[in-house]
Formats: C-alpha cells, structure tokens, sequence
C-alpha cells in the first residue's frame, strides 16, 4: 500500500515535529537574513517571471524565438518603467524649486516654537540651546549609522536593479527545466498532474495578484491626483503617483504616502483648511480601496488573514527593509497554496488563510 510522502510525519511524536518545526524556522530566518543579497533579486524575479510568462508565450507563438521574445519583453517593460519614472522626476524637480523656502517656513516655525517655549513653558533661550546642541551632538554620533543605512540601502538597490533583468532572462528561458525539476523531487499520489496543479495554482495567484496590485496602483494614482487638483494643491500629480506607488506595501504604504502633501500644505499653504483637505483626500481614497477596490480587483487573489499579513509585513521589514514588507505577504499566499496542496501541511494553509471553515 502506498503512502503519501508527508502522511508518514504523523507517526512523530508531537515535541519532535514541533522541536524541529521552530528549528527550521530558526534556521530559515537566518538563511534570509544573511542570504537577502541573492534571495531578494530572486524572489523579485520569479514574481516578474511569473507576471511576464504569458506576454513571452505569446510572442514565442508569433515564432519569434524564446531568447529574442524575452529580450523584446523585458525591453518593453524598461522603457514602460523609465517612461513613468521620467514623468515623475519631471514633478519631483518642480517640487525641488520650493525646498528654500519650505526651509525659510521651518526656520520661521522653530522661532516661533522658541517664543513659545520661553513664555509658556519657562525656558530660556541659553536652556533651548543647550538642549539644541546636545540634540545635534547624539545625531552627529549618530550619522555614521544612518550614512551606513542609507549607502547599504543604495547599493542593495543598485544590485537588485543590475541582476533583476539577468536573473529574469534565464528565470524564463528554462522555465519547463523548474517544472522537470519539482515533477523529480515531489512523489505526489495524484502524479505530474497534482504537481502540475499546484504549480498553475501558484503562478495564476502571483499573476493575479501582481496584474491587481498595478491595476490598484493606477486606480489609486488618477483618483489622488484628481482629489489633489480639485482642491488646488500644486505638484497634484507628483503627490497622488508617489502615494500610489507605496500603495504596494499592504496597509501602511498609503498612510506614508500621504504625509508628504499633508506637510507640504502645512508648511506651504496660508489657510488651515487645505492640510485638513488633503487629509479628507487620502482618507476618502483609503476608504475606497480598501472597502471597494482592492476587494473586487485584487479580491481573495492572496487570500490570508490581516493578522497573518501584518506579521509578514513585520518580518519582512525587520529581514529585507521596504522589499520585504512588499514580498513576503504575496510570499505567505504562494506558501498557503503550496501548503493546501499538501495533506500533512494543509492545517497550515488553513492557519494562514482568511476563512473560519475549515475544508477537507
């Protein structure tokens, strides 16, 4: 009689398979923290494969060749990039001609804030100088870290960006070799076919999730934008894509993206009334993707709890920075996918994902 693989597992006592449950999450843990220089391009590239197969299949249809119809692929999605981008620095140096005198507005408010401090709170001027230095003494000792944060932030960034279009390349041109691959170390009892399964499950959720995340973004960008314009802010069009793109990160992207226009109107607008619109903006906005378009267009695509999602983006900030918070809640869909396709790990599915009842 035969056994599924995994099935057997449940003969282990339960401190065992616990024991080494937490011993492989340990292990796994410190394998992304000190491996994120490869895992993190390979993670972004097997999602942009999996997003960009069907566009290849379709001009390898048009007997193009494998290797010049991912070229034309990835080609077409650079120049769609550094189209949006270059728009988007073309707002960012118009928005740059007004740092003086966001500068002259802070210097205006920190006197301010000193006459106050000096009448109502009792401190005095050589008081509040004392307390500026030794401020500026803890962020001088501190520089050092906060330059090796960002250098180290920067050159993750150049190197994702530099092997990202190779690591795709070759993602896609041995594509069936990844497929050959699981049918060789997976014995399922349903054969290639429950393999096959599990793996179009998992490419049609990174697919949808991904086609529903930039549908979302676009959504997202043209409603800020419109929201921005109609109550005069200037530089609307940078301030709505800027939130928009930090919409990718689930839950707190928008509200990050809306504190620049909202400090932008604080400091550079005469009237009260503007700050507290731009908030209604982002708030009304909010509402709508959350309760409306997320819902209908990304719907139950990764279908984890918000619990579940929130301690992904929790880990993965604290393992990967801003990729992690971006990577790891798609990451927790595709291991819930994997997980219901396994009977000894499909309890876990169940604990990852958003419906009470559970399904046999």
């Amino acid at each position: 009689m035969n056994h599924h693989p995994l099935k057997d597992s449940g003969s282990y006592p339960f401190w065992f398979k616990s024991t080494m449950i937490l011993a492989g999450l340990c292990l796994l843990f410190v394998v992304m923290s000190y491996g994120k220089f490869i895992l993190m391009p390979l993670a972004f590239s097997a999602f942009f494969a999996m997003l960009l197969n069907p566009v290849v299949r379709l001009f390898e249809r048009w007997n193009l060749g494998r290797a010049f119809s991912i070229i034309l692929t990835i080609l077409a999605v650079l120049i769609v990039v550094a189209g949006i981008l270059s728009l988007i620095s073309a707002q960012f140096i118009q928005f740059s001609e007004r740092v003086p005198e966001v500068t002259e507005k802070l210097k205006s408010l920190s006197g301010n804030a000193i006459e106050f401090l000096e009448e109502n709170a009792g401190v005095s001027q050589e008081k509040q100088t004392e307390y500026l230095e030794q401020g500026i003494n803890n962020l001088i000792d501190r520089s050092g870290n906060y330059v090796s944060s960002i250098l180290s932030a920067t050159t993750n960034v150049f190197t994702t960006a530099t092997l990202l279009p190779i690591f795709l390349f070759f993602m896609l041109y041995y594509r069936e070799m990844y497929q050959t691959f699981f049918h060789k170390l997976i014995t399922s009892r349903h054969g290639n076919a429950g393999i096959d399964d599990m793996l179009n499950r998992v490419q049609n959720v990174t697919q949808n999730y991904l086609v529903g995340m930039l549908s979302v973004i676009g959504i997202l960008a043209v409603l800020n934008t419109i929201g921005l314009l109609i109550i005069g802010l200037e530089h609307a069009l940078f301030f709505g894509a800027f939130a928009s793109l930090l919409a990718i990160i689930p839950y707190i992207g928008i509200i990050i993206g809306a504190l620049p226009p909202v400090l932008y109107a604080l400091l550079l607008t005469d009237s009260l009334l503007t700050p507290v619109l731009v908030v209604a903006v982002f708030a009304t906005v909010q509402f709508l993707e959350g309760n409306f378009i997320t819902p209908r267009i990304v719907g139950s695509k990764v279908s984890i709890n918000p619990f579940v999602a929130m301690i992904a983006l929790i880990v993965g900030g604290e393992l990967w920075g801003i990729s992690g918070m971006i990577l790891f809640v798609p990451l927790i869909g595709i291991l819930k996918v994997m997980f219901d396709q396994i009977p000894a790990l499909k309890p876990y599915g169940y604990l990852l994902g958003n419906n009470v009842q559970y399904q046999d």
